[in-house]
């Protein structure tokens, strides 16, 4: 990659997603606002795209939906399915792993990037409404699954489940730059302003999302005292590289290795990162919603200490404690507190392990628990469920289903 300059991640703030901006404009601007609900109903009831599914809608809406499924479902010449397949494997034999980070590593450190913090603030999609936390782990629910579906195996595939996800995702993506923009509709009453933080879910941020999937995920389970080769990190990282064309990123924001991602990442993060209300109102809400879905209380510091203990690798990286940010305290001198707590969980002492070798233990067991509360919360009843790929429930260590 070209050296990651200020000046060059500014410009891509400014940057979208053409394609699906376009789709979006031309059928509002036609009188046909009423037809985007429509698009994504039958967008949620399907899972798979054909262009029966669009029969019914008005010939331009039909037209230009079918048109952009058409173009935006082409996999780059670049993409290696053998790559593609090791890439698999990876998610396949750490899923769980997977998961977890994304919710105490991945996520929190996107909320430490104020601007990007704002629109997710402002849509209102993170935050409980009248004490209901249904909002935020619809949310929640909607980015693991996209992980989900795109590195499960054959997600990446023509046609795959994945490539169906992120297509539609990029369709909610214009609708909420379109409405930020152009309807009061923020915290504020006003329209968005994009001389002080850029386009709605802009380039950078986009490519921040994406970093915070693939080489921060690496890094945490490197934490985690999980040693991949450097086949699999090649390969992990190809198949984000992919995922990022596919939503639309440009050429020049996708690393071709870990390293590239990892320096593109803390770049992004030295850019963006600040403290603000928005992200520590998301933090917040993302602990207390581990918490709700953990039944008991005997996990009750764990989520903090997690965000805390995953996110000192990058506050190293970038010279900055992004923990103080999203209103994650520091939790240096609680670590004995800590162990003898999750003690608690096991037989045994853990005097003669590292405390490294403490945090691996507990999360073996933390990870399960986390992924099946939000099966439960989300299967049990619910309208919209929350589907894990056959590869996770054939792993006998989740033993989840």
């Amino acid at each position: 990659m070209n050296t990651i300059t200020s000046e060059f991640l500014e410009a891509k703030r400014l940057i979208t997603d053409p394609l699906a901006d376009t789709v979006v404009a031309e059928i509002i601007s036609s009188g046909y606002e009423q037809s985007i609900n429509e698009v994504f109903m039958k967008l949620v009831r399907n899972s798979s795209y054909s262009p029966e599914v669009f029969k019914g809608l008005p010939d331009k809406v039909y037209t230009l939906i079918t048109n952009y499924f058409e173009e935006s479902g082409k996999l780059p010449d670049w993409a290696d399915p053998d790559l593609i397949l090791e890439g698999e494997k990876v998610f396949s034999q750490f899923g769980p792993e997977i998961f977890m980070l994304l919710n105490v590593k991945s996520l929190p450190l996107c909320y430490s990037c104020a601007k990007g913090s704002k629109v997710l603030y402002d849509t209102g999609r993170l935050t409980e409404h009248n004490g209901k936390i249904d909002p935020l782990a619809r949310r929640l629910m909607e980015t693991a699954q996209m992980v989900m579906d795109v590195l499960h195996t054959g997600g990446l595939a023509p046609g795959g489940s994945g490539i169906i996800t992120m297509q539609k995702v990029r369709l909610i993506h214009a609708s909420i730059r379109y409405f930020l923009k152009n309807e009061k509709i923020n915290m504020s009453g006003e329209p968005w302003d994009v001389a002080t933080y850029g386009e709605p879910i802009n380039q950078e941020d986009l490519t921040g999302t994406l970093m915070s999937f693939a080489p921060v995920i690496l890094s945490g389970l490197k934490q985690l005292n999980i040693e991949l080769t450097e086949s699999q990190i090649d390969a992990y990282s190809h198949c984000w590289k992919v995922v990022g064309h596919m939503m639309g990123i440009n050429a020049d924001l996708l690393p071709d290795t870990y390293q590239e991602g990892w320096e593109l990442a803390t770049a992004i993060l030295k850019d963006q990162a600040a403290e603000s209300m928005e992200g520590k109102a998301l933090t917040a809400s993302c602990v207390d919603f581990m918490k709700y879905i953990i039944p008991g209380n005997l996990l009750e510091s764990v989520p903090e200490y997690l965000i805390w203990y995953f996110m000192q690798d990058v506050n190293e990286a970038v010279g900055e404690n992004l923990t103080d940010f999203i209103g994650i305290e520091n939790h240096e001198s609680k670590k004995d507190q800590f162990i003898v707590t999750i003690t608690r969980f096991f037989t045994g002492e853990f005097s003669h392990f590292d405390h490294s070798k403490v945090v691996q233990k507990l999360t073996e067991k933390f990870n399960k628990v986390l992924l099946h509360a939000f099966l439960k919360h989300y299967n049990d009843g619910k309208r919209v469920h929350f589907l894990i790929p056959p590869s996770l429930q054939k792993n006998g260590r989740t033993n989840l289903l």
